[in-house]
């Protein structure tokens, strides 16, 4: 062994032999008190806004899967509830029935109408390219109503919003995808924006662009709740009914049903929310958006009616009568275009039908509104009130014949005995 390589040697003897000498190691002692907080690091990247991967693909794209609900909805009055024109009249599934809207408001051409709002039925109202809500005086006729036969109203022009310029900001419930950021089409008197006017599948069920591409996969949003109809079908307190002129105040449908014992069902209980309630169609919607009638809850009401001429009369004729107003009713028959959805009759002949100011509508409905629609003299004979709460007055129930008591019978006289001579 060279000198060189002999202090190696002697030093691996004496590792070995301390490592041989080491005791057992002992448990770990207590942490110490925590360090002095580090730097910060540097910020990571921007992560991808969680929204990003749904976008609104429109009903279009819809179909190609849904080709019947896609039918119905084409012919119901959501997907119309806005029209963005193109300096051309819009066009409606009934303008063979309405006769359509051939022109603008007077003083205007359809190079200065940016949208209008309505025109499947009733009436329709019309934005300038502006943004504004063509509105005016009294006097000024900027709504169209189409004719009503029901309240024996011809089609005219009206005054509508009266006032010098008006912001449209209802778009919440007429388009898809609003949001209320922005001015859409950078018009001036719009609030808010959106992907598509009227409302469309994805107003109800949410973008679709990720359940387009993985159907099974993705499921849309399916709410069957009175709640999400009433979103829009409502004013701003559902437990108030409003109340103008006489009728109830359009968009109260929820409010009535809020105001009812039928709040406990939901409204596609009844509707067919794809489907026209306005309009029929024999392929596509010959119930006219009716999914359920009433006699499958109510059968035993069906099938007692104490009148016999009403017996071709149907339980909304009296429990929903025409008592809301959207563009023309007539007071003097108690008749509006609208249905209500309040269903229980009060038939105390001195009920009073609105609050004190008539702003308000009673959660019934009275027998002027439920029996003189019909019975004003007109298509029914006049009845006054007193008359029609003796007919109310158990209508729906069944009347027992009262059983003649068999009288006893006659005892039989006895003869007389003859006396024998």
């Amino acid at each position: 062994m060279s000198l060189k390589a002999l202090p190696i040697a002697c030093l691996l003897l004496l590792l070995s032999f301390s490592a041989a000498c080491r005791g057992q190691t002992g448990s770990a002692g207590p942490v110490g008190p925590a360090g002095a907080t580090g730097p910060i690091g540097p910020v990571g990247p921007a992560g991808q806004d969680a929204t990003a991967s749904q976008s609104y693909i429109g009903a279009e794209t819809c179909e190609q899967c849904h080709e019947a609900i896609y039918a119905k909805y084409t012919l119901s009055a959501h997907p119309h509830a806005l029209k963005e024109i193109t300096n051309a009249s819009p066009q409606f599934p009934y303008d063979d029935l309405t006769g359509g809207l051939t022109e603008p408001p007077a003083g205007y051409d359809w190079n200065d109408i940016a949208l209008v709002i309505g025109g499947f039925g009733w009436k329709a109202r019309f934005v300038g390219s502006d943004g504004y809500l063509i509105a005016g005086a009294a006097d000024a006729p900027t709504q169209y109503n189409f004719a009503n036969e029901t309240v024996d109203a011809p089609a005219r022009w009206v005054a509508g919003h009266v006032a010098e310029q008006e912001i449209f900001d209802c778009a919440h419930c007429h388009t898809t995808g609003y949001v209320s950021q922005g001015r859409q089409d950078n018009r001036e008197g719009i609030v808010g924006t959106w992907q598509f006017a009227g409302v469309q599948c994805e107003a109800c069920h949410g973008p679709g662009s990720r359940h387009a591409v993985d159907p099974y996969g993705v499921f849309l949003r399916v709410d069957r709740s009175s709640q999400m109809c009433g979103q829009c079908h409502s004013r701003e307190n559902p437990a108030v009914i409003d109340a103008a002129d006489g009728f109830e105040r359009q968009y109260v449908h929820y409010d009535g049903l809020y105001n009812s014992k039928h709040f406990a069902i939901s409204c596609i209980t009844c509707h067919d929310p794809h489907a026209s309630t306005l309009y029929t169609d024999e392929t596509v919607n010959p119930n006219g958006g009716i999914s359920q009638q009433c006699a499958a809850c109510h059968w035993q009401q069906r099938a007692v009616q104490n009148n016999r001429r009403h017996l071709g009369v149907r339980c909304t004729d009296c429990h929903m009568p025409p008592m809301g107003l959207s563009a023309q009713g007539n007071l003097d028959t108690f008749t509006g275009d609208l249905h209500t959805h309040q269903f229980s009759i009060n038939p105390n002949p001195d009920a009073p039908q609105f609050n004190d100011e008539g702003t308000q509508m009673m959660p019934y409905i009275t027998l002027a509104y439920a029996c003189q629609h019909c019975h004003n003299g007109g298509y029914a004979s006049r009845q006054d009130l007193q008359t029609l709460a003796a007919m109310a007055d158990g209508y729906h129930t069944p009347i027992i014949p009262t059983a003649t008591p068999t009288p006893e019978p006659s005892p039989t006289p006895e003869e007389t005995p003859t006396a024998t001579p």
